[in-house]
């Protein structure tokens, strides 16, 4: 048990999620990380608590793509730790497939791990978040909410469903004084984006967007951190894009 601030964090073990642990618990935040593969949990958690500080961490495998394993996520979280403040969902996947190639297993997988994932975790974390009286989400979009690139459908309407979904969570909660928020990045060094940016030439980089280069995870954990810890209440129901000015930017000819 703890009388820190409790963050789970769904997707905690690699990219994103992990970097976004790691700031937290350099706050003080005491968190949860949750995903599918215990092992990566497993590691991802020692290395933080090597980091030292008096935040405690913990990990819960599971699937929060099945409803059932999303409540043992937020129970877990919970038991372990006392209670639940913030929560942070990064679960996403990106096996591309064309629209004429488009079937139900490869619909299904993605729909599953990026929205669905979101939607379980979300309603089972709002309801302790709700009991305490009060608390924060903030959700791990895309740019290809607004978007979209070849063969990628089933993940732009799935980030686009994220977006949604963290405007529904903080008009729904607001009466409960929970706030939602979403991330929308652009492209980040993560294991899902690795292979492009190691096949992508440093001249087509550079015309990727403004800033001419992929971000870091951290840049993008910057963002969640500020969103659960410092952002004023009146910050509520937005996504905020964190793409190097991608969507800013007209195509270069």
């Amino acid at each position: 048990m703890t009388d820190q601030a409790v963050a789970l964090i769904v997707g905690g073990g690699t990219g994103i999620g992990f970097a976004t642990a790691e700031r937290l618990v350099r706050a003080g935040v005491s968190v949860s990380l949750a995903g599918r593969r215990e092992d990566v949990l497993s590691a991802a958690a020692s290395k933080l608590r090597e980091s030292g500080g008096e935040a405690s961490v913990v990990y819960v495998a599971g699937d929060a793509g099945i409803e059932p394993d999303a409540e043992k996520i937020v129970a877990s979280t919970v038991d372990q730790l006392g209670r639940l403040d913030y929560c942070v969902n990064c679960a996403g996947i990106y096996e591309p497939a064309h629209i004429l190639a488009m079937d139900t297993t490869a619909w299904r997988n993605t729909l599953s791990t990026t929205l669905d994932a979101v939607l379980y975790a979300s309603v089972a974390a709002a309801r302790e978040m709700a009991k305490r009286g009060g608390g924060r989400f903030v959700l791990v979009s895309s740019i290809n909410a607004p978007l979209s690139e070849p063969e990628s459908a089933h993940y732009s309407a799935a980030k686009a469903g994220v977006s949604s979904l963290a405007r529904s969570l903080a008009v729904d909660l607001a009466s409960h004084n929970i706030q939602a928020n979403a991330v929308a990045p652009g492209w980040v060094r993560t294991a899902m984006v690795d292979e492009f940016v190691q096949n992508t030439t440093p001249e087509a980089l550079a015309r990727l967007n403004i800033n001419g280069r992929v971000g870091e995870p951290d840049e993008i954990a910057n963002v969640i951190q500020y969103l659960l810890i410092d952002a004023p209440d009146y910050l509520n129901g937005a996504t905020i894009f964190v793409d190097g000015g991608q969507t800013a930017m007209a195509p270069l000819i």
